[in-house]
């Protein structure tokens, strides 16, 4: 595996990437109504575009292609992190979570913050970030539930490689 940081040339594979995840995860956790809601939102260009291109997004790659991919704006906004659906449970979650955290800690960050999916809440936890609200967004009239999440005083697990200084 190895870790690059996101290109527009990646946009098509990280849309299909998003999409897929969702359609096979969400189910779990989601109405279908949510579920397709949550899955059209990588077909509006703009809207992926400025998800992956306005933030720091890192990508994991094999030879298979991307596996997945999380996103850390200059005021500590964790913007993403999806892992490819058939790549879940597997380290790769944890992993962008790590690069992210090194990538903050050389910048100095002092908070990081994020809106959760009921999915993704455990990694966040995992890594340290707490609850600290909900909120109810309505995306294509559907309404969802977010998890408010902030972790301060960042650290790096040990072991864990440092984001390279060219990374910001």
């Amino acid at each position: 595996m190895t870790i690059r940081l996101a290109t527009a040339a990646d946009l098509p594979e990280l849309a299909t990437l998003f999409r897929e995840t969702v359609l096979a995860h969400a189910p779990h956790y989601y109405s279908p109504a949510q579920t397709q809601a949550w899955a059209t939102a990588a077909d509006d260009p703009q809207r992926l575009s400025a998800l992956i291109l306005n933030v720091t997004t890192y990508v994991v790659e094999d030879d298979t292609g991307i596996l997945g991919f999380a996103g850390l704006g200059e005021d500590g906004y964790v913007a993403s992190a999806y892992v490819r659906y058939d790549r879940l449970h597997q380290g790769i979650g944890s992993r962008l979570m790590e690069i992210v955290l090194a990538a903050a800690k050389q910048q100095g960050m002092t908070r990081l913050h994020s809106e959760a999916s009921e999915f993704s809440l455990g990694l966040f936890q995992k890594f340290g970030f707490r609850l600290y609200d909900t909120e109810i967004v309505e995306r294509s009239g559907v309404r969802f539930k977010r998890y408010l999440v902030e972790k301060t005083g960042i650290t790096v697990p040990d072991g864990s490689n440092s984001a390279p200084a060219d990374w910001r």
